[in-house]
């Protein structure tokens, strides 16, 4: 960012988390991951690991925010500020297929297997409020959380 502003090139950074909204994006890596024999959703690593989640429209939101009124150079964490843990998102899923509530962890090589490189970031542990995003750029988050998208909204069943 600093070779771009020698240039003259006013730019923001923007960092979401994990993004949900119209059924679509990493939370189906969770909402369709594989089951044990008995039906029980297998999520990937402990469970107990916390995402940072964004609504799309809200993200979307922020990138307007940003544009028009951001500080050259500046930094924003674009995170909705709710941090579910892994298992509360499987959770939410099979509340929203309708389905009986069992999920169990999975180690971390059986993540790999399913996860490939990807397998790691998706065992961290992250929590972040996006304050300084709407301290800042005055932005508001609108849209569902992702366990209400997950359990009644755009990745329920019908």
């Amino acid at each position: 960012m600093r070779a771009a502003a020698a240039d003259g090139i006013r730019s923001v950074l923007i960092a979401p988390g994990i993004v949900h909204g119209r059924g679509l994006g990493l939370p189906n890596l969770v909402k369709d991951g594989p089951r044990t024999d008995d039906g029980a959703l297998v999520l990937p690593g402990s469970g107990e690991q916390h995402w940072t989640t964004v609504h799309t429209d809200d993200l979307a939101r922020l990138y307007v925010a940003a544009l028009t009124g951001a500080a050259p150079g500046s930094y924003h964490l674009g995170v909705s500020g709710q941090n579910p843990a892994v298992r509360e998102i499987g959770e939410a899923a099979l509340r929203g297929a309708g389905q009986e509530l069992r999920t169990v962890p999975s180690t971390d090589a059986e993540t790999e297997d399913r996860l490939g490189p990807l397998a790691g970031a998706f065992d961290l542990d992250q929590q972040a409020t996006g304050a300084r995003a709407r301290a800042e750029l005055g932005w508001k988050q609108t849209g569902p959380s992702l366990l209400e998208d997950l359990s009644s909204g755009s990745y329920a069943a019908a």
